[in-house]
């Protein structure tokens, strides 16, 4: 997802610890170049960074998605292009249930 605010791309990953996919953290990841078919960009992303860890729960699918206020639909934000604030998604696996959550809303902030 290109970042309105932060200028630049946002990549969401959840790491695989085990078989069938398992792993309970979800990470993210900034990359500073708007073109990454340019050069080497599409390879300078950040050190990945822990968003959310549930011991014992598989994570995976993580997207963000943007919050529909009246100025996110103004700008015509989408998942593929984000403001200010997202929404988290991804589906959690645990015990006998399998939902798809979003219990979480990021806030980027320039530093």
């Amino acid at each position: 997802s290109w970042n309105t605010n932060l200028n630049c791309w946002v990549m969401m990953m959840a790491k695989a610890e085990g078989p069938s996919w398992k792993g309970s953290s979800i990470y993210i990841s900034f990359n500073k170049n708007a073109d990454l078919g340019k050069g080497q960009n599409s390879q300078d992303w950040s050190a990945p960074q822990k968003l959310l860890d549930k011991p014992g729960h598989t994570l995976w699918y993580p997207s963000l998605q943007p919050v529909n206020t009246p100025s996110d639909k103004a700008n015509k934000y989408t998942s593929l292009r984000l403001g200010r604030q997202a929404r988290l998604f991804f589906k959690d696996m645990h015990g006998d249930k399998s939902d798809y959550l979003s219990e979480y809303l990021i806030e980027f902030e320039k530093r």
